[in-house]
């Protein structure tokens, strides 16, 4: 039976992933910051020692994967900073796929799966090399979850040019999903739920893309709604997605063991 791991699966969407992805026979450890249950391990993507403890648990058991969803994310109205002194909204989204996700490639199994969720606010990022720059000053809630996830497509870019010999990887647009995510906390939240929830994703269907993405064997695609494309060009940004990489691993590189190159 093939193994795949899901991050963030007590939301909306990584739920619905593990329950389609178990309907098809697939085994499904799925990863919550506080898990309510046991069907649910302990993972905290924001926190290099949470990250830790986890890749420890997979080694002890012997888990071997086939796939991983990296899903699990945040949007945060306020400014805030990690244990670890990294903006929260770019440790949750970027920091803790990226360390994860390289952590795990020694216990992936040839031709795996690495699926990256992205979002449709790529199209308003300004990502530079100042993402690591964020204070107080220039935090915005939407800008910055734009740029995380910007952070994001340019990660799994790098990750196929690295190792598209031995991974499959895509990355998935959900769309607008009824989720706590679309919360804002801004006074206009209740016209939001009554005026535009209505008309968005439910989670199934926002799960569904993520789910063809983990079973297709195809690279480098953007997996929305019951289609594939290419990765649109003006998110192709090799230089920057070479130097995004070599700067997060200097970033991280004492809170983790080496990375496998």
């Amino acid at each position: 039976m093939e193994t795949i791991l899901i991050t963030g699966a007590s939301g909306a969407i990584g739920g619905a992933a593990m329950r389609l992805l178990r309907e098809r026979g697939y085994r499904v450890i799925g990863t919550a910051r506080h898990p309510k249950n046991d069907d649910l391990w302990p993972l905290d993507i924001s926190s290099a020692d949470s990250i830790n403890a986890f890749v420890k648990r997979l080694v002890k058991e012997e888990v071997h994967l086939d796939g991983l969803l990296n899903n699990a994310g945040t949007m945060q109205r306020h400014f805030g900073l990690t244990t670890e002194g990294f903006e929260q909204v770019l440790a949750t989204n970027y920091l803790g796929t990226y360390a994860l996700t390289r952590r795990l490639l020694p216990l992936m199994n040839p031709g795996a799966h690495v699926v990256c969720t992205v979002s449709l606010t790529c199209n308003i990022a300004h990502l530079d090399r100042t993402l690591f720059d964020t204070d107080l000053r220039t935090y915005r809630q939407l800008g910055t979850y734009a740029d995380s996830k910007m952070a994001v497509m340019l990660f799994a870019e790098e990750l196929h040019r690295r190792y598209g010999d031995r991974l499959h990887v895509n990355v998935t647009d959900p769309g607008v999903v009824n989720s706590r995510i679309l919360h804002l906390n801004r006074w206009y939240d209740p016209l939001t739920d009554l005026l535009f929830r209505p008309f968005c994703k439910n989670p199934e269907q926002g799960a569904h893309p993520a789910v063809n993405a983990l079973t297709a064997d195809c690279d480098g695609q953007l997996f929305r709604g019951g289609r594939h494309r290419d990765i649109p060009r003006r998110w192709q940004q090799p230089e920057l997605a070479r130097w995004l990489w070599d700067e997060t691993e200097l970033h991280l590189k004492d809170l983790y063991p080496p990375f496998m190159q």
